[in-house]
């Protein structure tokens, strides 16, 4: 009987966080030698260029209407030139800096997911 709670809960906890993800996140990202700041869209699993950082967004959610207003995704950024990992973690769109990029020549931080 547990054995199937368990099974029931986990199930029911998978459908209701895929039924929630997003496939694009919306990225804000500012190349600090220029000054300009760019808005960009990256869907999951996809490793996009932006100056020489590599990003690749794993994860992207956004709370359900009723609830807070919050998007948090999963980012790795790897810096393409030094061959290294500069970020990987959550990112979110309330608290750009709880958990921000430091890099010394671009920002990166979460604006929204959204379907296509």
């Amino acid at each position: 009987m547990k054995d199937t709670f368990f099974l029931i809960l986990a199930f029911t906890l998978f459908i209701n966080l895929s039924v929630l993800a997003e496939n694009i996140a919306e990225i804000r990202a500012i190349d600090r030698i220029t000054g300009r700041s760019f808005k960009l869209k990256i869907p999951l699993e996809e490793e996009v260029t932006f100056s020489n950082l590599i990003l690749n967004i794993k994860y992207c959610y956004k709370n359900p209407i009723d609830k807070e207003i919050e998007n948090y995704a999963y980012l790795i950024v790897k810096d393409k030139l030094m061959d290294e990992l500069v970020f990987q973690g959550w990112m979110f769109s309330s608290s750009p800096s709880l958990s921000s990029l430091e890099h010394p020549v671009n920002d990166i931080w979460l604006l929204n997911c959204s379907k296509n």
